[in-house]
Formats: structure tokens, sequence, C-alpha cells
């Protein structure tokens, strides 16, 4: 028995996705960079709390006491 997948038509997506694509290819290289500056204050808070979860579990595993694998 064979069925036919139906997928829902994205042939609207692709193009905006295309449109969007040219219309940053056409900006200049200075507005290029204010959006990229702008992307990295977005996700300035979330880079943080890695960070910070980082360090604590980095400091938690150095309180740990160390368990020797032979015993």
């Amino acid at each position: 028995m064979s069925s036919q997948n139906q997928y829902p038509d994205i042939t609207a997506i692709l193009a905006q996705k295309a449109q969007r694509r040219r219309e940053r290819a056409s900006l200049s290289f200075a507005e290029k960079l204010a959006i990229l500056e702008k992307l990295r204050e977005d996700v300035a808070p979330i880079v943080q709390a890695r960070r910070e979860r980082a360090r604590m579990v980095a400091e938690h595993a150095s309180r740990e006491p160390k368990v020797d694998p032979k015993k």
C-alpha cells in the first residue's frame, strides 16, 4: 500500500525568503553591521545567562568530592 504525502504549498514562503535576502544584500556594509550589533544586544541576556549557568556548574563540580572509579 502506498500513501502519498500531502505537503503544504510553501511557494509564497520561499518567495518572501528570497525577497528578504535581496533586500539584505542591497544594504550597505554599515547597515549590515548595525543589524549585527542589534542582534548581539538582543542575545546578550541569553549569553550572559548561559555563562552564569556554566560558571555555577563548574563551581558546583569543583566542590563535590572526587570519586575514585577504581573503588
